[in-house]
């Protein structure tokens, strides 16, 4: 999985432990996988681009039964998910022409976390 999440997790506050099964981390990896990659909506963009809940799905995927072959498939780009992404950044700006970013470095980084667990092809 991409690497970018790994960071000091105590940053916000002393972890805590709960206890999840592998259809619970099933249901929240497809929830949040929708919201990043098929709503529609503009305002899913607060939430797909969220440093916590990117960092929340990258513990949950570790955590997974799954989590070798997640690991081999999200570390590669997606052109098709990223073209989505774009579309709905663009979408964005036009119904909220104040919501731009200031430079080509905040859009790659934005980029790079709206297409979290994917790698960003367009991170040179």
């Amino acid at each position: 999985m991409n690497p970018f999440i790994e960071q000091d997790d105590e940053r916000d506050g002393p972890l805590r432990t709960i206890e999840v099964n592998q259809a619970e981390i099933v249901a929240f990896q497809k929830a949040m996988l929708y919201l990043k990659f098929a709503c529609e909506e503009t305002d899913s963009l607060l939430y797909a681009g969220s440093d916590s809940l990117n960092s929340l799905l990258y513990k949950i995927m570790k955590a997974s039964d799954m989590a070798e072959s997640s690991a081999s498939f999200y570390n590669q780009s997606s052109l098709m998910n990223e073209t989505f992404v774009e579309e709905k950044l663009k979408r964005l700006e036009q119904e909220q022409p104040y919501v731009k970013s200031s430079t080509h470095e905040q859009t790659q980084q934005w980029m790079k976390s709206y297409m979290y667990p994917f790698l960003y092809s367009g991170e040179k």
